[in-house]
């Protein structure tokens, strides 16, 4: 897997450690900002639209994971925290947000780039888990629909459930459109009085 090219935005409260991870990660993807503050962080982000973000955890004006994960809450974006304190607890906070990866100083070009992939994976899996468990969800709701006015059919007309079923797909083939839309039309003529489809 290629991650080459990403549009990154590097963040770490030590200017050295800063320049670093920039030339480390030179040549490789293209860097939209550097910021030495949570504020620049905050506001790179919002200017860039990065693809992923490279960030330390101190700060002179905040916590690194906070802020990483603050900014996934309003838009998700795949993380790596760089910094030079090893403590579990640090790692645990780290893990809260599932698309980070978390490293310790000092860092070789080939562990950032390694912990870029497997962030940038594990975000694009999600992400397409996610499109997969709305897809379900909206097929769920549209089946819903599609049962009431079956269910509508068979009370007014006296239809069993294959009748109804049947009903509501040769009115959406006769019309060309989707059987949910047939569906919604049933049960809104039936909530205004009239007699469905």
């Amino acid at each position: 897997m290629t991650t080459d090219g990403l549009k990154l935005i590097v963040a770490h409260g030590s200017d050295d450690v800063l320049r670093s991870i920039a030339d480390l990660l030179d040549g490789r993807h293209h860097i939209q900002e550097s910021c030495g503050t949570i504020i620049g962080l905050k506001q790179a982000v919002a200017r860039s639209r990065p693809d992923l973000i490279v960030s330390g955890l101190v700060f002179p004006d905040g916590d690194g994971i906070d802020a990483v994960v603050e900014l996934g809450r309003e838009n998700p974006i795949p993380s790596v925290i760089v910094t030079a304190s090893g403590s579990l607890g640090y790692v645990e906070k780290a893990m809260e947000d599932h698309v980070m990866a978390y490293l310790i100083e000092p860092v070789s070009a080939e562990t950032l780039e390694a912990a870029i992939i497997v962030s940038w994976s594990r975000f694009q899996q999600l992400e397409e888990l996610s499109h997969q468990v709305d897809d379900l969800r909206q097929a769920l709701e549209q089946r819903k629909v599609v049962e009431r006015a079956k269910g509508i059919l068979m009370a007014n007309d006296g239809l069993s459930e294959g009748e109804a079923f049947a009903k509501l797909r040769r009115a959406a083939q006769d019309r060309r459109t989707k059987m949910i839309a047939v569906a919604k039309e049933v049960i809104g003529e039936t909530e205004q009085g009239n007699s469905p489809t």
